[in-house]
């Protein structure tokens, strides 16, 4: 009897165990769902493509029509000292936007590099999920996260090189101080809308001084499909999966201030 309490008990802190093992691994999961890191190549076709979209993010929480007009760069998937890459087929095509609607907000941003309050200024690109193949072939368009990249200041670059890995080429490169934040966003395009994967991912951008040859792979996303003439040029990007914390705002002191000023 004695053999089989201890037998019982063993199998209880075991069942324990296991259960507080898939909290913490769902904790973490959540917290940093996605480790892939990408970096960019310059997109040199001629593409003008002027379309209107519906966007809204925590920025933008009513949402805003803004216009995309061209695609600026391919985002591939890379190795940062053999960081994981869970899924190869999920790329990104960088579109710019017309309005550069201000924002003027500070957050905290933490990954990697660091944790630093960033200043968030204005709204600057589109994200898009794409799919990449070479030689070309049929294009789908991978379910992700869109986002919405803002021009942000104030988190300086690492002090260390890295090495960067893809199916095309490695370097080693360090990183300069963060330029532009993108946030999951919400975006509807003639008629259809798509909702945020997980609106905890974020991407913190930083420029790599990174050169390559050329690459014609056929990109597919969901503003158009055909083969790409790219390269790396200097200045590239690096896109660091990250965590944002909104700074809270002083609403007693805020007010208090203002009733101030209304009796000077």
């Amino acid at each position: 009897m004695r053999g089989m309490a201890i037998a019982v008990s063993r199998l209880s802190l075991t069942v324990l165990a296991l259960a507080c093992w898939c909290v913490t691994a769902g904790a973490q999961t959540g917290a940093a769902s996605d480790p892939t890191h990408y970096w960019s190549y310059t997109s040199f076709d001629s593409l003008v493509l002027p379309q209107s979209i519906f966007v809204k993010d925590q920025f933008f929480r009513d949402g805003v029509p803004v216009t995309v007009d061209r695609r600026l760069r391919l985002l591939n998937w890379v190795h940062k000292n053999n960081s994981a890459v869970p899924d190869t087929f999920l790329h990104y095509t960088w579109w710019n936007i017309q309005e550069k609607l201000p924002v003027n907000r500070s957050v905290d941003v933490t990954n990697q590099f660091g944790s630093h309050r960033v200043r968030v200024l204005n709204l600057e690109f589109l994200l898009a999920p794409a799919s990449k193949s070479n030689p070309p072939g049929f294009g789908f368009i991978p379910i992700a996260n869109h986002y919405l990249c803002y021009r942000a200041v104030d988190f300086p670059g690492p002090t260390s090189v890295y090495d960067f890995r893809d199916e095309w080429r490695g370097a080693l490169l360090q990183p300069k101080a963060m330029e532009y934040l993108c946030a999951p966003c919400h975006k509807e395009h003639l008629g259809p809308s798509f909702p945020p994967v997980d609106t905890a991912l974020h991407l913190a951008v930083f420029p790599l001084p990174a050169v390559s040859g050329n690459f014609v792979p056929f990109v597919a996303d969901q503003f158009d499909q055909r083969q790409l003439f790219v390269a790396q040029v200097p200045d590239e990007y690096l896109f660091v999966p990250s965590q944002k914390t909104d700074v809270p705002t002083d609403v007693k002191r805020s007010t208090w201030g203002r009733i101030k000023r209304l009796y000077k």
